[in-house]
Parts: structure tokens; sequence; C-alpha cells
């Protein structure tokens, strides 16, 4: 997954956090007891369920693909790719817990791939033709850049056609495996979240003594660490590396999902997502309980005007970037994510007293 440095947001947040007492202890647990509750019960759950439930579409399209390959069935299949990989960016953020268990987050993304060892190990893999190597056990275990919606991205992008000629059954039966991948990654993740004795239950119980989280402020600021890393993602990997410094420089195929074309819905889908956790995951409400209700509207207003820029950006992000008119707009969606993520990593963790230190996604 994406590694990027510290933002200057992250840096200030950083500073020493004094510890509070008498009342407003006991109202920073309260709100850090709220958040992990309504960041579970409102965010993680749903958004984990829906991303296995179109797990098991994409999985049951290629099956169905497969079985019968025609035009319809491909745009089935197609569809359902899109839908996931959707899914998926409206919930990647969370960078902890079961996404952490067996590389499943590379597994379902490899991507910035720098080197291209998708398309190495893509050319390789259907080359060698091996069916064997597609049984779960062993696909589970070969490499990570093979196994998600990238190298899926690839074999869907030369469409209907490009499951024709020879090796047009081992291409589709690769594409299976890696459907199959990714349902049972995100079937996987709902189980191990489970309210029950899954990782919703060791969050409840953060503070008593018991499994990962001593004290109760630790669950929340993992929550803002993975919104912190979404924010600086979108703004320095997705948008800042294939935009360059100038139009001459820019370099659209680094960006997400170039092929399918799906580059802009995916930066919607992620910004919707952060957006969900900080309001429906008890952020909003724990600002507007302090009395932080000025710095709540400005961050809500953001919020909705970094969504509106995205969706008037008026083209593909791939020409976007070698456009005049597309990059301008581009910029601002930047500088809106710079804002943002200066005001989430400093004065909404200095007002409910949370430092969220190194995000999961910094580099060395």
């Amino acid at each position: 997954m994406i590694r990027i440095a510290a933002s200057a947001a992250i840096a200030l947040s950083m500073a020493f956090f004094p510890q509070p007492d008498g009342a407003r202890a006991q109202d920073a647990e309260t709100n850090y007891t709220a958040i992990a509750a309504a960041s579970v019960t409102n965010h993680i759950l749903p958004r984990y369920k829906h991303l296995a439930e179109t797990g098991a579409t994409l999985a049951g399209d290629a099956d169905a693909y497969c079985a019968d390959p025609d035009a319809a069935a491909f745009f089935a299949l197609d569809r359902a790719f899109r839908d996931f990989w959707l899914s998926w960016a409206g919930i990647r953020h969370i960078q902890f817990g079961p996404i952490t268990y067996l590389d499943r987050a590379y597994r379902i993304q490899f991507w910035p791939d720098t080197r291209n060892k998708i398309g190495k190990q893509l050319s390789r893999t259907l080359a060698d033709a091996d069916s064997a190597a597609l049984s779960p056990e062993r696909f589970t275990a070969t490499s990570v850049a093979i196994q998600g919606l990238p190298a899926l991205e690839r074999l869907l992008a030369e469409g209907h056609d490009g499951y024709a000629g020879a090796n047009g059954a081992f291409r589709c039966a690769l594409t299976r495996a890696i459907a199959r991948n990714l349902a049972t990654i995100s079937a996987e993740l709902i189980t191990n979240w489970n309210p029950n004795d899954g990782y919703a239950h060791l969050i409840a119980e953060a503070g008593t003594g018991t499994g990962p989280y001593s004290e109760t402020y630790q669950v929340p600021v993992d929550l803002l660490q993975s919104l912190l890393g979404e924010i600086e993602a979108n703004r320095d990997t997705r948008l800042g590396h294939p935009l360059g410094s100038t139009v001459e420089t820019a370099r659209p195929k680094l960006a997400e999902a170039w092929r399918s074309g799906l580059s802009r819905e995916i930066l919607a889908a992620s910004v919707s997502g952060i957006e969900d956790l900080y309001l429906n995951g008890g952020f909003d409400a724990a600002l507007r309980t302090g009395g932080e209700d000025a710095l709540a509207d400005r961050i809500k207003v953001l919020f909705t005007r970094i969504a509106k820029d995205i969706s008037t950006i008026g083209m593909p992000l791939y020409d976007a970037f070698g456009s005049t008119e597309g990059r301008e707009k581009l910029q601002t969606i930047r500088a809106g994510l710079k804002e943002l993520a200066a005001l989430a990593g400093t004065d909404l963790a200095v007002a409910l007293d949370i430092s969220p230190g190194f995000n999961s996604r910094d580099g060395d």
C-alpha cells in the first residue's frame, strides 16, 4: 500500500499534549469511548459488510462469465469489479486491526507499483499457464502483485475480446482466482471484526486492561491516523505524483486505476469514506459536545467543498492531469485536502486531546 512522508500537519500534531485532569479528563474519556463505539457501529462494520457483499458478487460474476463468456456476462463482471473497488476505496483508510493480518491490504491493492511488479508477474503467470498455481492454497501464497484489484484491472482492460484466443481459458481462470481471493479476504474481514469475539469486541474493551488497547484514547488515535493517512495519500500520491510540477512533466499513468478510468470515482469514494468516518464516527459529535461548533462546521464545510470540486472536474483524471483547466481544479482539491489535514491533525486533535503521532503510511 501507500507509504508517504509525514506532512507538516502531522508533524505539528506530534507535539506534547498535556494530560487532562478533573472534569476535563472525564469528558475526554467519554469522547474516546463514544468515538470508538460510533466508528465501529456506524462506519467500520457497515462498510466492511458492504465490501464482503460486493466481493461475493464479484466472485459470482467471474464464475458466471467464465462458464458462459459473452458480452453481457463480461459487462456484469466489469461492473462488479468497479463496484468492489469503489467499496474498497470507502473503507481502505482503516489501517489497523484485521486488515493488517496476512498482508490483506497489499493483497487487495498492491499500489503504487513503481517497478511494474504487477505487469512482470502477470505476464509470467499468463505465460506459464499453470492451473495448479491458481488453487486457493497456492494463490494466496503467490506474489501480492497479482492477487488483487490492479492485476484484475489489467486483465479486464482488454474487454471481452481479451479472453478470446488460445490462452483465454487460463486468463479466465486467473480472473476467477483473483475475484475469489478478493471475496475471501473481504469475507474474512467482516468475520474478524465481529462484535462478539472479533476486533470490535477488543475495541469495546479498550481501557479495561485486556486486549491491544490498554488506554481508551488509543482507539481514536488509530482512527484519526487512518483519516489523516487517507487525506495525505489522496493529496500527495493519487494527485500529486501524476500532476508533476508542470503540464509537460505530468505523468497520468501514475494515477490510480487509470486503465479502467475509475480514478475520479475512486477519489470521490475515498473522500466520502473519510467524511463518513468523521461525521458518523463520533468526531463531529465530540467537537460539538465540547463547544467546538465553529471548528466542526469548518471541517464539515471543507469536506462538502472538496467533494463538490471532485464532482465538477468535468473530465477523467487521466485527461485532467495534462489539461491546464483540469490541473487548476486538481490543485484546488489538493489545497483543500491540505487544509483538511491541518484542521484534523492539529485543531481537532488538540480540541479532543488526541495526538495522532505518526500515521500508519509514513515512510521510514
